[in-house]
């Protein structure tokens, strides 16, 4: 039997703009190759990063000891730790000036502390700034103050939500099209009652 080639690593060297960071004013990412911590996949790099309200206090202390970019972006030093799953749900590219950008800061990077960004599953992200300055104690720091996760009950609700987003789909389509392919209003009460079961299931989904 032919070996089998371990899979490219499409995360390491790229400028990317993972999703899940967004909301913190991420708007890309050039990450280096992948170690394994505490069940986490871990990466340094380098990050632009935009002032959010929410955030402002973090990001100030940060800009205070770093040069802001005329507009708004602060390249800094990141530790992003993903749960394997969401590593791999990073490979978004990033785009135009932004790829420039965090590309021209991974050539030279940023004297500033570290941001840690974790990624632990569909509404389970944060953004921290930690005192430590080795990527393993970042992260280890954190995952102390914060306790273990939950991963099986992170991997369920990530199942329960991507069955429910397929439930309001359907129920949609049931309800737009039922009787044009002949369901009737049967059809139609039956998407409407899909599209209110899957809305409970994405609700009890939601991590508290």
């Amino acid at each position: 039997m032919a070996e089998r080639l371990p899979r490219p690593d499409r995360v390491e060297g790229r400028a990317l703009s993972p999703r899940s960071f967004r909301p913190f004013g991420i708007e890309a990412v050039v990450l280096g190759p992948p170690a394994t911590q505490e069940g986490l996949v871990r990466r340094e790099g380098v990050a632009v990063w935009r002032r959010m309200n929410e955030h402002g206090p973090v990001f100030d202390r940060l800009a205070a000891t770093a040069a802001v970019d005329p507009d708004g972006l602060l390249p800094v030093r990141v530790v992003v730790a993903a749960s394997p799953a969401r590593d791999r749900a990073m490979r978004v590219p990033a785009m135009g000036e932004h790829a420039a950008r965090v590309q021209a800061a991974s050539d030279r990077p940023p004297a500033a502390g570290w941001l840690l960004l974790v990624d632990e599953g569909p509404g389970e992200t944060w953004l921290y700034l930690p005192e430590e300055d080795h990527p393993a104690a970042v992260l280890d720091a954190f995952l102390g103050r914060r306790g273990r996760t939950d991963f099986a009950r992170a991997r369920r609700r990530s199942g329960i939500g991507t069955l429910a987003s397929l439930g309001l789909l359907l129920g949609l389509f049931l309800v737009i099209y039922g009787s044009a392919i002949g369901l009737g209003p049967a059809g139609q009460l039956a998407g409407a009652g899909m599209i209110l079961a899957s809305l409970a299931a994405l609700v009890s989904a939601r991590p508290r």
